[in-house]
């Protein structure tokens, strides 16, 4: 019978870890609100993604989560919204947040995120409303607000039917309004509108129905001002429109239209059932092409047409052929758009916001004519455009930037033309994170990411270079390295949520570095240098560095004792859960264990060497020596953190669940630690009480059963270690919990609860 329950264990040690999940409390989150900690600062920047900022906090989601996670008021942690005071983050304590909306933020598209105006943070959640059914309807989408401080949540201001609804929140002099577009059967058929919710009075305004195109501002997520396109009925009756459409601009607190519309000659005409046409947009350009006036083809959906006195204007003497409209892009303020003739001739145009609203009041300047100024329009590019450059002004023009499979270019625009490519790199690129002038470098940056990977990686080059600074041999770019391309680190940000955004000079990212792919919490790299933003060499400097311990960490792997064995015998997974998690707890035990169970003095499942080498490098001594020093060093959450350690790189902001530490946990344990076989011993067994032997069992018998391979778990040391070890005389040792793993918890508290208060 020990024999048997000997090979039990011995199966059981080959477990993942996961098997003790059952012992772990669960999460418990008792939110309090942060009264008494108001932030009166100033909003600063970043509305839109998934930060924002005041003068004093950094508002943050606490990593990707899902509509279908569980969003019970008050109990949510993992894609809740919390707070970071900047002193405490520029002191590296990062997991001193505290929580200001306790519910899971999810967005169905990721073109805005959270938003501040006068003292609230406005987000979006899924419904934790239920039908008769006692379904969640968490397929619905709620629009709400809460005030800086938690205290104040309002109900939902605004619900969608639709998780995919393109929105943004805009303030327009002090009120805070949705701006939204959605495919939706307001009239009897499936059209997409363009509304404007005002988030004080909860009024719904249908700005435009039935819009052909629209485009919010993809740079600028608090731009009030949208385009779209819209066809030109040839009259009521009759659903063929023209061939040439007509451009609007409108702002989301347009309350009606600039033109009246008239319908009542049209038959059982019901405004309430079917209004016919909505349109609250301002003309920017009128697509009619020659006219004439005999023929009616003026008419009260055209700008020449004078809805005072119902007739049109004869001052028009228009030439050229009819227009058809389309926009490409709105970026930063700007519209891109091609202008196409009937006879297939197509342009490339940019139109900016201040040409034909200068004074800002929503309204299109009385100097404009949307039909006269479109003769005025000198094209950007004289040929259709099709691919999504990003358009950078630098010192010397403008200039058209392209992320290929081949590599990153840039292309001066000059008279109507994209100019030959100048390949920047020849890295082949993924996507454009962001362009950003770093002003303590002196130049512009374009921050990009590769091909592979798991998510973004995070690379850059500096764009405002000519093709002698690009084309350079390696020996003559290393003096300075302005002008090469560096990744930052090994960064994987998740590709299907936001993309990584910068507070000052910290790069946060929702994180899918090795085993964070299932759990995408936020995770913050400090790129601060020494004036200011790290340059290419600075960066080179930290890479090197980190690799330095990857690559050492390797070596062990290559050394062998005379015999061909290896000298250190997987000492480099135990160095590379260390270097991931910091929890020297979980292998000192494993070591232990072994010694325990064996009744051996020496270490069994490493050599002694390999021991040695271990504790050196938690310590810093030996081989590790050198990390000791002071620039090998860093304080993240008030421990001394050294550059032998993941999180000197980069670290997890804000806070993670107990059951998510403890999976990523597993995951390392999977990844790095093996099982070793043990060599039968049953005197352990045989000195048990009866109540030991049935504890033992018991224990035994719900490990194995909640077994899901690889990894190692130490249940038969954990049930048997303070006997054995008063068998052989020892004096009592201090228990360390193996499920628990706190060098991991980023809480700062043991339980994983945030009471609302500074951690």
């Amino acid at each position: 019978m020990s024999k048997r329950v000997t090979k039990i264990i011995c199966a059981t040690l080959a477990a993942v870890s996961a098997a003790t999940l059952v012992f772990l409390p669960a999460c418990k989150n008792n939110w309090g609100g942060v009264s008494g900690e108001k932030d009166n600062s100033a909003y600063k920047r970043s509305n839109g993604g998934f930060l924002t900022e005041t003068e004093d906090y950094v508002y943050f989601i606490n990593g990707k989560a899902s509509n279908t996670d569980s969003n019970e008021y008050g109990s949510v942690l993992k894609g809740s919204v919390q707070r970071l005071r900047k002193s405490e983050m520029e002191n590296g304590n990062y997991a001193s947040t505290q929580t200001v909306v306790p519910s899971v933020f999810y967005a169905g598209t990721y073109n805005a995120g959270l938003y501040i105006y006068g003292g609230y943070i406005y987000y979006t959640t899924p419904s934790s409303d239920k039908n008769a059914d006692g379904e969640v309807l968490n397929t619905n989408l709620e629009f709400r607000r809460t005030s800086l401080d938690g205290s104040d949540t309002s109900g939902s201001i605004w619900t969608s039917s639709e998780l995919a609804v393109d929105y943004r929140y805009v303030e327009v002099d002090g009120t805070v309004y949705i701006l939204y577009a959605l495919s939706e059967n307001l009239y009897g058929t499936s059209v997409t509108n363009i509304h404007s919710v005002n988030c004080s009075t909860g009024n719904n305004t249908v700005l435009a129905y039935n819009v052909k195109s629209y485009a919010f501002d993809t740079v600028d997520a608090t731009n009030p001002y949208v385009y779209f396109t819209m066809d030109v009925p040839q009259y009521v009756e009759q659903a063929t429109p023209y061939k040439y459409n007509q451009l609007y601009m409108v702002r989301a607190d347009a309350s009606s239209s600039p033109r009246d519309y008239d319908f009542t000659g049209v038959e059982d005409y019901n405004p309430s059932d079917n209004p016919m046409y909505i349109n609250y947009g301002m003309h920017v350009f009128d697509g009619i092409g020659k006219v004439n006036y005999e023929a009616g083809r003026v008419n009260q959906f055209n700008y020449a047409y004078d809805t005072e006195t119902k007739d049109y204007d004869k001052n028009y003497s228009i030439s050229y052929s009819d227009l058809k409209f389309t926009i490409k892009w709105y970026k930063d303020g700007t519209l891109y758009y091609t202008r196409e003739t009937d006879d297939s001739n197509v342009g490339f145009y940019s139109l900016e916001i201040g040409d034909i609203d200068a004074d800002k009041n929503g309204k299109v300047d009385e100097s404009w004519d949307a039909v006269a100024k479109i003769a005025e329009q000198t094209a950007v590019v004289n040929a259709n455009v099709t691919t999504e450059y990003e358009f950078v002004t630098l010192s010397d023009g403008l200039y058209a930037l392209n992320a290929t499979s081949s590599g990153v270019t840039k292309s001066k625009i000059e008279n109507g033309k994209i100019g030959e490519a100048l390949y920047m790199t020849d890295d082949s690129a993924s996507a454009v994170l962001s362009v950003r002038e770093e002003a303590n470098l002196g130049h512009t940056y374009l921050y990009y990411s590769v091909t592979g990977g798991n998510g973004y990686t995070v690379n850059r080059v500096a764009i405002d270079g000519g093709q002698d600074d690009y084309g350079k041999l390696p020996s003559a770019i290393e003096p300075d390295l302005t002008y090469d391309t560096v990744n930052i680190l090994d960064l994987d940000a998740s590709s299907d949520w936001f993309k990584p955004e910068f507070v000052d000079n910290r790069l946060f990212f929702a994180s899918e570095i090795g085993g964070m792919q299932s759990y995408n919490y936020i995770m913050v790299c400090d790129l601060n240098g020494e004036n200011g933003i790290m340059s290419n060499k600075e960066i080179k400097a930290l890479n090197k560095k980190f690799d330095a311990v990857t690559e050492k960490i390797e070596e062990y792997d290559e050394k062998e004792n005379a015999d061909g064995s290896a000298a250190y015998d997987k000492l480099s997974k135990a160095l590379k859960y260390l270097f991931n998690t910091g929890d020297t707890d979980y292998i000192d035990e494993l070591i232990q264990a072994y010694v325990d169970l064996e009744g051996r003095d020496k270490e069994y499942v490493y050599s002694e060497a390999s021991v040695a080498i271990y504790k050196d490098f938690a310590a810093a001594e030996g081989d590790w020596a050198e990390y000791k020093a002071d620039e090998m060093t860093k304080t993240i959450n008030g421990v001394t953190v050294r550059a032998n350690m993941r999180d000197y790189y980069y670290t997890v902001v804000g806070k993670m669940t107990d059951a998510d530490i403890k999976g990523l946990n597993d995951y390392y344990k999977g990844e790095y630690m093996e099982s070793y076989p043990v060599v039968e011993n049953t005197t352990w067994w045989d000195k048990l009480s009866t109540g030991g032997k049935v504890g033992a069992a018991f224990g035994i018998t719900e490990a194995c059963m909640l077994v899901i391979g690889g990894g190692i778990i130490l249940v038969a040391y954990l049930v048997t270690r303070k006997k054995a070890g008063a068998e052989r005389g020892e004096g009592k040792r201090t228990k360390v919990d193996l499920t628990d793993d706190k060098s991991m918890d980023v809480y700062g508290d043991e339980s994983g609860e945030s009471d609302g208060g500074e951690q």
